[in-house]
């Protein structure tokens, strides 16, 4: 499972759902959840949308639950000291490719760009006047006040299609049980319902997370969802190709 701050309602359903003794719980970057599942290390996975591409091994997207937004999303942004039309690079953040692809996609279709692409650790990353930067995860929550232009991927993509975005859904490998399956999504259930208690033990003097988790990041893995990850999947498989990266 992703590490980051949004799927906090997920490890909490698997803490306090009831069924903590059928999983055994990792969590990584959303790269590296791919990787683990790809590797065949674990049997279920929360793992970036564009990892679909190199699943060649049977599995099937499991569960009610995914991380998306319909929207803002706040946490995928292309970050910027000028005009995104003037930036030559962009600084990709090496935990997800899904990002890399949406944002080439989006520079290419929106803005008419074609930025040299570098992935980088993208945290301490101290970019260059005409560099733009790919950020997500709970590093933008500190990051996003030091740049001047800010470009919401999740608003574009639905400025741009209508649709909400899919980022990450959950997979399982075709050996794991329908019981399996039952018991996750009734442990998701929970975690969606300790809502208010997580964003209280998350919260502090400097973030205020209730309106990123009631506003920002979408859970439910609706029929729109599923529409919307098919587009991706095609709109952006040139640049899948093109970039070679591990979504």
């Amino acid at each position: 499972m992703v590490s980051y701050l949004n799927s906090k309602p997920f490890e909490f359903g698997l803490k306090n759902g009831g069924y903590s003794k059928d999983f055994e719980l990792i969590t990584d970057t959303p790269f590296n959840c791919a990787r683990l599942f790809v590797e065949h290390k674990v049997e279920i996975a929360l793992i970036p949308s564009g990892a679909l591409y190199d699943l060649t091994d049977g599995y099937d997207i499991i569960t009610d639950f995914c991380i998306g937004c319909d929207g803002e999303v706040r946490t995928v942004c292309i970050f910027s000291n000028q005009p995104i039309e003037r930036c030559k690079k962009l600084i990709t953040d090496n935990h997800s490719g899904t990002s890399v692809l949406l944002s080439a996609f989006i520079l290419d279709e929106v803005f008419n760009l074609k930025p040299d692409i570098i992935s980088d650790d993208v945290t301490n990353f101290n970019p260059s006047t005409d560099d733009a930067v790919l950020m997500i995860g709970d590093k933008v929550f500190e990051k996003e006040l030091s740049f001047k232009y800010k470009y919401d991927l999740g608003h574009i993509w639905k400025q741009l299609t209508g649709l909400p975005f899919t980022f990450a859904v959950w997979v399982a490998r075709k050996s794991v049980t329908a019981e399996t399956v039952h018991h996750l999504n009734q442990s998701f259930k929970i975690g969606m319902s300790g809502m208010n208690k997580i964003i209280e033990q998350e919260s502090s003097e400097n973030l205020d997370l209730y309106y990123y988790f009631k506003n920002n990041i979408s859970y439910s893995y609706d029929d729109q969802k599923k529409v919307s990850i098919d587009l991706f999947l095609k709109k952006t498989k040139k640049y899948h190709n093109q970039l070679i990266t591990n979504c």
